[in-house]
């Protein structure tokens, strides 16, 4: 959904993959860079004669830029597309974007240090968001994590970063997703896996 012709990707307007865990090692841009970027982007389905666009729910801050007022006011009266998607699938791209991808990163900008840079970056995204999970969930979550963290085999570590995950997703931000889903059934227009919503993202 996201290659839809009219999508404006605003965590990529960011440099921010979202959620407690979406920073990057290059950082974000200032905030006005962020509203230049969207706004050559803007100008640019314009001109390709756009007459919507397709954004992603976010909140008003990706990090720690701030989606323009006029264009986050817009996002709060628009019809919702809600995607859904099988949960190990969404435990595999979580593990992608903000585990393997995070890794590389890492390495790449600090060489030796890397290891150490993605530890602490891991431990302390998950620090961030402890008030909102309590201390219980917390504490389970960061041994799991220390654990994949430690584990020699890559094979090992990868399927042990997966239980956190798990437990984040069941614990914390599936909860949260089902109550927003709540708060904006009125203006949910569809409902589905890529395939169900591609039709109302693309040209007839």
């Amino acid at each position: 959904l996201q290659m839809a012709r009219f999508a404006v990707d605003l965590e990529g307007a960011a440099n921010h993959r979202g959620s407690g865990f979406g920073r990057r090692v290059s950082g974000q841009p200032a905030q006005i860079d962020f509203e230049h970027r969207l706004a050559i982007r803007l100008l640019a389905l314009e001109q390709e004669g756009a007459d919507s666009l397709l954004v992603e729910d976010e909140g008003v801050f990706i990090g720690c830029c701030s989606i323009p007022e006029t264009l986050y006011n817009r996002m709060q009266v628009a019809p919702i597309l809600w995607l859904e998607d099988r949960f190990e699938n969404r435990v595999n791209r979580i593990l992608k974007d903000y585990v393997l991808l995070q890794h590389d990163e890492h390495l790449l900008a600090f060489g030796e240090q890397g290891i150490a840079r993605f530890e602490s970056h891991l431990l302390d995204s998950l620090f961030r968001i402890r008030k909102r999970l309590g201390g219980e969930r917390h504490e389970r979550a960061r041994k799991l994590m220390i654990e994949a963290l430690k584990a020699q085999n890559p094979g090992d570590a990868e399927e042990m970063h997966r239980d956190w995950i798990r437990l984040l997703l069941r614990e914390y931000y599936d909860p949260m997703y089902v109550h927003q889903q709540s708060l904006k059934e009125s203006r949910i227009i569809a409902t589905g896996d890529s395939s169900a919503l591609l039709p109302h993202v693309t040209d007839s």
